[in-house]
């Protein structure tokens, strides 16, 4: 056969497509190219057997340059990652943790929004969820659009919340906040901002809480978990995090106090666990609003930071011991503000550091959720493997892909659009949080 017999015969690759062919052929082009140049040239922190980035293992698909393609060669096994956990009454699915990320949609009233109902049903497949930072009076908002369940009237909006997060099979938590000094006039509608204490960082209008007053928020915090738990909320944390109004009085950098709040790490302490101490009496079987069943009391801990004068990680560690024999039944560890430093020898994120080091003083006696850094089903299977703590959290990657722990369960993990860690500012207090990357990647699909 000589050539143009060939070439009459033959029909080239190009000629052969047609018109749907194309575009099927320019649409996986698209995906293809979206994904390479998002994810393909960022290294993997760890793999599900805890190697280096590049060591053969099975979730190596393809390995240039000491990098990890999301390619897999055969489907991902996560046996500590989607086990079931139960610890006083309750029972995960798995060991999943959507932590509470503020999405910022509710209006000056603090009602949940038809967005916050969607949003949490997009992120179905955690075995827990807690539910974002919700105010517990009007001048401790961080935001106007954060919700809150300072008054009965936010109680039915809170609830359509607790019965999307049971309809996916997960339990539901939410977490309990006051800003404190974090907050300004114009956030919080002109109310008075309340510190700890009146320091150099603290704004010129800040008013220094009396006595009275901090019992007064004390009450707060008990109310609005009796308003949680009636609205079907199995799990109250309380914000004692993030430079937020609980780790004010925990830092020594933001209370200067001598009475029985301020001085000591025990009188630091003191308010949040008089917080433990009043949500657990609220939410209680004797309170009367659990009908028989048990509510977890847990705290997000702020366990060190970066200040100057320091909150230590053995004082963090410290605080830890005065909360659990206070009546916290679960700690979600996290930094107390500024992030403190990473140790050179640190195989995980600091936040995830600080885990280990609580999980490690208190002997495996109440459950500790890690959070910081993780990206990958890999990277949670690791520090649960590793024993740095007992649940692991996934925020921006949720945030990234809110499909993230559901193609976990169902075998998907390769299908996973992992955040990049692009440090976008994915959460303003002016608008809803959003991923920028992700929001790119809906325009490719539907372009494509």
């Amino acid at each position: 056969m000589n050539a143009a017999m060939a070439n009459q015969s033959t029909p080239s690759p190009a000629s052969s497509f047609s018109t749907n062919d194309t575009a099927t052929f320019i649409g996986h082009l698209c995906r293809h190219t979206r994904r390479a140049a998002m994810f393909g040239q960022y290294p993997a922190r760890a793999t599900k057997l805890g190697e280096t980035a590049g060591i053969a293992s099975a979730a190596v698909g393809v390995r240039v340059a000491n990098r990890v393609s999301l390619r897999h060669t055969e489907a991902m096994d996560y046996p500590q990652l989607l086990s079931s956990r139960s610890f006083v009454g309750l029972t995960l699915p798995n060991r999943i943790v959507m932590p509470p990320l503020v999405i910022w949609q509710a209006g000056l009233d603090g009602l949940v929004t038809d967005e916050h109902v969607a949003h949490y049903r997009r992120s179905a497949g955690p075995g827990l969820v807690i539910v974002e930072a919700t105010a517990v009076s009007p001048e401790g908002r961080l935001a106007a659009t954060q919700i809150g369940a300072w008054n009965d009237g936010q109680t039915e909006g809170l609830a359509r919340l607790a019965a999307e997060i049971h309809r996916a099979g997960a339990v539901a938590g939410i977490q309990i906040h006051h800003a404190g000094g974090r907050t300004s006039a114009e956030k919080n509608g002109g109310l008075p901002i309340l510190v700890p204490s009146r320091t150099a960082r603290t704004p010129a209008e800040a008013h220094e809480l009396t006595d009275e007053e901090i019992q007064s928020i004390v009450d707060a915090f008990a109310a609005t978990a009796r308003r949680c738990v009636e609205a079907g909320f199995d799990l109250i944390e309380i914000h004692g995090a993030h430079g937020y109004l609980g780790s004010q009085f925990m830092a020594p950098s933001t209370n200067l106090r001598t009475d029985r709040w301020g001085g000591s790490l025990e009188n630091r302490c003191r308010f949040l666990v008089e917080c433990v101490r009043a949500v657990r009496a609220a939410v209680g079987a004797d309170g009367g609003v659990t009908a028989g069943r048990h509510v977890v009391t847990a705290v997000r801990l702020g366990a060190a930071d970066g200040a100057e004068p320091a909150l230590a990680v053995e004082e963090g560690c410290a605080a830890a011991r005065l909360l659990v024999d206070a009546g916290a039944e679960l700690l979600h560890v996290s930094n107390a503000g500024s992030m403190p430093a990473a140790a050179k020898d640190a195989r995980w994120s600091p936040t995830m550091e600080l885990a280990r080091a609580v999980r490690g003083s208190l002997d495996g006696e109440v459950p500790v959720i890690g959070v910081g850094g993780i990206k990958t089903p890999d990277e949670a299977e690791a520090v649960l493997a590793e024993g740095v703590c007992d649940l692991v959290a996934v925020g921006r990657g949720m945030l990234a892909d809110p499909e993230w722990a559901a193609k976990c369960v169902a075998g998907r993990a390769e299908q996973i659009d992992r955040c990049i860690d692009c440090k976008p500012r994915c959460f303003h207090f002016t608008e809803p949080a959003k991923c920028p990357p992700r929001q790119r990647r809906q325009r490719w699909e539907r372009l494509a």
